[in-house]
């Protein structure tokens, strides 16, 4: 299901305050979430598994009460908003504070792991910083510079690389970045061992934790692909150089497209995204979603729009049944078909038939719904709805030929085929197409027309739809 803000008038309870995993389950993912936990269990080794769905597809969703679901399977989980945390200066602080904050059971463990990542931030900090320290000393002072790191991290840095190029080279900026890259490269070693060391800490969580509950520690990873670009691809750099260690296992919730995008932007238009994103993956799969278009009363699509409809105050019915069929049709996510149910309940709740399919057309295709309220361009409009309602059904004629043996019209389907062979021949009676069809099939989309827009002018009834869901709705 969508988030609780994704409407202005749809309120939920906050996904923090999960009671009974899967509750309201309208999309029937709770079997995914269980085939996915007995893969988890199984590994013997830590993994980034990526689950990948559209925006709006209810992913945050999912992953909160999946995680709920582990938690009380008996794992120790951990949920990380990442896109509420990419302010901070390095992904390596907000993974490290997740996995202390499954530690505070154990004080002994909580302070390896707080001195390990403090060790490896102390590390990461100059190259972080490293591009700012010439315009800082400049400006401040080097002495002033080692203030401010200090007060900014926690870290007594007072006779570390700052303080110690600060002494050599004075408050001489030049000289001050010389000095520090040389410090910096006789402290590689050091490092490298820092960063090992907080590896076999993190290991020996893992281990130990696994020891006691037979389950893998996991982290879920949500809002990844809404982060800044650097700060997406950095998080996933770190948890592969940093985190990657035995049972321990990272679950990102994610629009695979988007985070590509993201690491072109980073490395450059030219990169092999799907290549480079697929080093960090041990396993990547879609959320499911039902595609048949089929529209019953039991389909996910129509179950969802009910529930959100009774929250709105709404009864359900005509709109419901109609709006399913369109949202099928053109592919709404979970997020648009609310605002769909929110944009009708704005309005005085007439036309259900006509108006389930201009909301949906609004939604998808703005476009369009703009065109056909331009007097200038109203017959451009029709003939492109006219040939997107074609495209689009031409598959429902040709899934139930198949399913019937035998060469199905579009009329002669059941519904939502006569729905939208009535707005078909509406739409073509502007572009000269109900002219040319077979006088039985003209006929049946004539009384299908008739049965979406009532005895009345069509035209008249269809500006008043128009005008009536002319809100927007973000």
């Amino acid at each position: 299901m969508a988030d609780a803000t994704s409407s202005v008038l749809v309120q939920r309870p906050p996904l923090t305050d999960i009671k009974v995993p899967f509750e309201g389950d309208l999309l029937q993912r709770q079997a995914v979430a269980e085939r996915l936990t007995a893969y988890v269990q199984r590994l013997q080794v830590g993994a980034v598994v990526a689950i990948d769905a559209p925006w709006g597809e209810g992913k945050t969703w999912f992953g909160r009460h999946w995680a709920k679901h582990l938690e009380q399977q008996g794992h120790r989980v951990g949920f990380l908003d990442a896109f509420g945390q990419d302010y901070a200066e390095d992904a390596f602080m907000v993974l490290s504070a997740a996995i202390l904050k499954l530690c505070t059971g154990d004080a002994t463990v909580a302070d390896k792991v707080k001195h390990g990542a403090g060790e490896v931030m102390r590390a990461l900090l100059p190259v972080a910083t490293k591009a700012l320290i010439h315009v800082a000393t400049t400006a401040v002072g080097a002495g002033a510079v080692v203030e401010a790191v200090n007060k900014a991290t926690d870290l007594d840095l007072g006779a570390d690389e700052f303080a110690a190029a600060a002494k050599q080279a004075g408050d001489k900026a030049g000289d001050v970045t010389s000095a520090w890259v040389k410090r910096r490269l006789g402290q590689w070693e050091a490092e490298q061992k820092s960063v090992a060391g907080f590896r076999q800490i993190l290991a020996e969580f893992a281990s130990e934790t696994y020891e006691q509950t037979k389950k893998p520690v996991v982290i879920v990873v949500d809002e990844l692909d809404r982060c800044r670009p650097a700060f997406a691809v950095a998080l996933l750099e770190r948890i592969k150089h940093f985190f990657d260690v035995p049972h321990l296992v990272f679950v990102l919730l994610m629009n695979r497209d988007q985070l590509e995008k993201a690491i072109r932007g980073v490395y450059g238009a030219e990169t092999d995204a799907a290549t480079y994103l697929g080093k960090f993956l041990h396993l990547s799969l879609r959320l499911p979603k039902t595609h048949t278009r089929s529209v019953t009363t039991d389909h996910p699509a129509r179950r969802f729009i009910a529930t959100v409809m009774t929250l709105l105050g709404l009864q359900t019915g005509i709109f419901a049944d109609h709006f399913a069929a369109c949202a099928l049709l053109f592919n709404l996510s979970l997020r648009e078909i609310e605002r769909g149910c929110t944009l009708f309940a704005l309005t005085d709740g007439r036309q259900e038939m006509l108006r389930a399919y201009l909301i949906a057309l609004k939604l998808k295709r703005p476009d369009l719904y703009q065109a056909l309220r331009d007097p200038l361009r109203t017959d451009e409009a029709h003939r492109a709805c006219f040939a997107l309602l074609e495209e689009e059904t031409s598959m429902l004629v040709r899934a139930e030929s198949r399913r019937s043996r035998q060469s199905v019209a579009l009329h002669d389907t059941d519904f939502p085929g006569p729905y939208f062979n009535g707005l078909l021949y509406f739409h073509g009676s502007f572009t000269g197409h109900s002219n040319s069809v077979l006088e039985d099939a003209g006929r049946k989309a004539q009384q299908a027309m008739s049965g979406i827009f009532g005895p009345r002018d069509t035209d008249r009834v269809f500006g008043h739809a128009l005008s009536a869901i002319d809100l927007d709705i973000q």
